[in-house]
């Protein structure tokens, strides 16, 4: 596993990046509005400051996205495209122990789900900003902090897995629903203001 204090150093000078301009959904959903509505002039638009996994001065670390709000959602030492998946919901499985990763979610609860032979317990992790189902636990959410922040000795009955559903996360900020669709007004409005 690499060097897991650099990493999180790494993902401190990326929260500070980010806090200088930060974007939300409900400034998104504003400039979304005045861009519909005319109400803005397409010189007088406010770039959103998008950040992707080039931002970062490593290599290592590679941030997800919320699919919908495009809020940074999940940090991950390996590309999580690369993960094998669950047969019952095709959810990406993460190994705790094996894999380092940083959550920027907020827990969502708990909800049972009936599976073919069983009901399967799971805690839920949400987006912060949107409250979009992204990810799932097995194991409680203590169990799992544990896990996150690299303490192996801890004895779990559960397999220690993280499962992210398939598609809830995006590597670009830019894929996201809400940049998709002010990025199709904007150029809605460029063309209709050529003709």
């Amino acid at each position: 596993m690499q060097d897991e204090e650099k990493i999180l150093e790494q993902l401190k000078e990326l929260d500070k990046a980010q806090d200088k301009n930060p974007v939300t959904l409900a400034s998104l959903k504003t400039l979304k509005s005045a861009i519909y509505n005319r109400d803005v002039d397409l010189q007088t638009v406010v770039k959103l400051r998008t950040l992707n996994e080039t931002t970062l001065k490593s290599e290592n670390i590679k941030i997800y996205f919320c699919s919908l709000c495009g809020k940074k959602a999940i940090g991950a030492n390996i590309g999580l495209d690369t993960l094998p998946t669950r047969r019952s919901d095709n959810s990406i499985a993460i190994n705790l122990k094996q894999i380092f990763i940083r959550l920027f979610l907020k827990q969502e609860g708990i909800k049972y789900i009936k599976r073919s032979n069983s009901v399967e317990k799971q805690y839920r992790w949400c987006c912060e900003e949107c409250g979009v189902h992204v990810a799932y636990q097995c194991v409680s959410y203590e169990e799992g902090a544990e896990l996150i922040q690299g303490n192996s000795d801890i004895q779990l009955s559960n397999k220690p897995y993280l499962y992210v559903l398939n598609d809830a996360i995006v590597l670009n900020q830019q894929f996201s629903k809400l940049h998709s669709e002010i990025a199709k007004l904007k150029d809605q409005m460029e063309y209709e203001q050529l003709k």
